[in-house]
């Protein structure tokens, strides 16, 4: 069968499409024909630098996948761990552990199941580490991104008012997806003047992008939150002084977590899909999503 296999870390060249032998699955295993994949930066992060998710070449990566279960037929999606994952999803059948595969949402076509695994999870959990009341105000870096187009999603659902930035071209965007303030990304502190537009300090800032966190501290309120899925990089000690809860979030797979999303599908949560790859161009769809401004999810077909 054929996987896309990282035989050396590097750029997107490194995977490399070949014929590896089946899975042979074990009696917790349930054996997957793999129909969609979708992709995320932590693809490219292992793909690049396996050293912090423990892995050694070779290897698959791919982390979230929709398909049939061989034995039964019956459509699934999974989500497996980041790190420590040899074989992942970027193959004809991939053999998953039980319990981080669930029965796919009947509602959705495999290309739109297998981008939401991964970073609905990741937006579920950055909301269930945020206990915000209804009303409550949340700034969020790359709002249209992966995670935060869901993001953008679940906390409307959940009540909460959302702020973010973006160019003027992206206004139409944000605000279809819910974004009740925007504000010109090339503000030089963006969450400063939403918290200006506002006239009150924001309840909560979520950072999906990477080294934002610690310039937006100035602009949450006192005992609010902060939380970031990329780095604790800056200066953080604002938040000691203004009791500041701050969460480092990266995402737990499990079969519990694939149904949450279900139900939130069940309620409306569509994920982006902005284009979509075979499998042989895999490393096409690495370096699309290394170039940046994708604005939604890319998924691979097969």
């Amino acid at each position: 069968m054929r996987a896309v296999v990282v035989r050396a870390p590097g750029g997107p060249e490194a995977l490399v499409l070949a014929e590896v032998p089946r899975p042979r699955p074990g009696p917790d295993e349930v054996l997957v024909d793999v129909e969609a994949v979708g992709v995320n930066p932590v693809d490219a992060g292992n793909r690049a630098d396996p050293s912090w998710a423990g892995l050694r070449a070779p290897y698959v990566v791919g982390y979230e996948l929709a398909g049939h279960a061989v034995d039964s037929g019956e459509p699934v999606w999974a989500l497996l761990p980041v790190r420590g994952t040899t074989r992942g999803a970027l193959a004809d059948r991939v053999a998953v552990p039980r319990e981080y595969v669930a029965p796919r949402p009947p509602e959705l076509h495999p290309i739109v199941a297998a981008a939401l695994p991964l970073a609905g999870c990741t937006a579920l959990q950055v909301l269930q580490r945020l206990p915000l009341p209804a009303g409550s105000w949340v700034f969020v870096h790359g709002a249209t991104g992966g995670v935060g187009h869901l993001l953008v999603q679940l906390a409307r659902s959940c009540g909460l008012h959302v702020a973010g930035a973006g160019r003027p071209e992206e206004r139409r965007r944000l605000e279809e997806l819910g974004v009740d303030l925007v504000v010109d990304r090339a503000e030089p502190a963006p969450v400063a003047a939403a918290a200006r537009r506002l006239g009150a300090e924001l309840d909560a800032v979520v950072d999906l992008v990477g080294g934002r966190l610690a310039s937006s501290l100035p602009s949450v309120r006192e005992g609010g939150q902060a939380a970031t899925v990329v780095d604790l990089a800056g200066d953080l000690d604002l938040a000691i002084d203004r009791n500041i809860d701050v969460h480092g979030v990266l995402v737990r797979p499990g079969r519990d977590r694939l149904y949450e999303l279900s139900a939130a599908v069940s309620s409306g949560l569509r994920p982006h899909v902005t284009d979509t790859y075979p499998l042989e161009r895999a490393a096409d769809a690495h370096r699309r999503l290394e170039a940046g401004r994708v604005g939604g999810k890319l998924v691979i077909t097969l």
